[in-house]
């Protein structure tokens, strides 16, 4: 009787075995299917693609318009009328010749910065001045309430078709700077520039932070970047 029993017992036990290989293989198998299923929605799907924090970009010949979006308001910065006042300012500095070196240049180039850091000037909606010891222009808006709203923008007296009306798409392209609680206002603004023939390159920009656009100077610095047409 025991020696029935311990063959009955040895008998379910690798049964057992080969239903926990069978079982252990299947969940894998599983498991797998169910990561590569994941990996190929993540790498096809639209709402998963990270085209909002870097959106990629070709090299223009085109001259900029610069809009910030914010509160979902379209504003322009009119960055054309302050480099005209910065162009006024450099052209009674000396100028710097890169045939002198990179060094040299630098140098020559960060004395000449030095010198306009206290540049100032003012457009329709914003109060600018050199900062980051005459790098960059800061661009701080007047008021809370600038800008146009997405239905505003269609309007016949809307600042945002004026400016359209007033430059040519093609000699020129729009870049906005969008905040994150304005991507409404945004797609609103990029569907009429394209209806109106323009391109269009943007950038997302947090949500407290100033914009600062490289000076003219300090554009010719390492380290800075360009938003091209998207």
């Amino acid at each position: 009787m025991r020696s029935r029993a311990r063959r009955r017992n040895r008998g379910v036990s690798q049964n057992l075995d080969s239903f926990l290989d069978i079982l252990t293989n299947t969940v894998g198998v599983l498991m797998f299917i169910s990561l590569f299923a994941t990996l190929i929605a993540t790498g096809s799907s639209p709402k998963t693609n990270v085209t909002i924090q870097t959106p990629l970009s070709t090299p223009t010949k085109k001259a900029s318009l610069w809009f910030e979006i914010k509160g979902n308001k379209v504003s322009h910065l009119n960055l054309r009328d302050v480099r005209e006042k910065e162009i006024e300012l450099t052209g009674n500095l000396p100028n710097c010749n890169k045939a002198s070196g990179q060094s040299n240049y630098q140098s020559c180039l960060l004395s000449v910065l030095g010198r306009q850091s206290n540049f100032t000037a003012d457009t329709s909606s914003y109060q600018v001045r050199t900062v980051d010891k005459g790098v960059s222009l800061l661009f701080q808006p007047k008021s809370t309430d600038i800008g146009e709203t997405s239905a505003q923008l269609t309007a016949a007296n809307s600042a945002y078709r004026q400016v359209l009306a007033r430059f040519e798409p093609q000699k020129d392209y729009l870049i906005f700077i969008v905040r994150p609680d304005s991507f409404e206002a945004f797609r609103a603004a990029r569907k009429q520039a394209w209806e109106a023939g323009y391109d269009v390159g943007w950038e997302p920009h947090p949500q407290g932070e100033p914009i600062k656009i490289r000076t003219v100077i300090g554009s010719e610095l390492p380290g800075g970047k360009t938003i091209g047409v998207q």
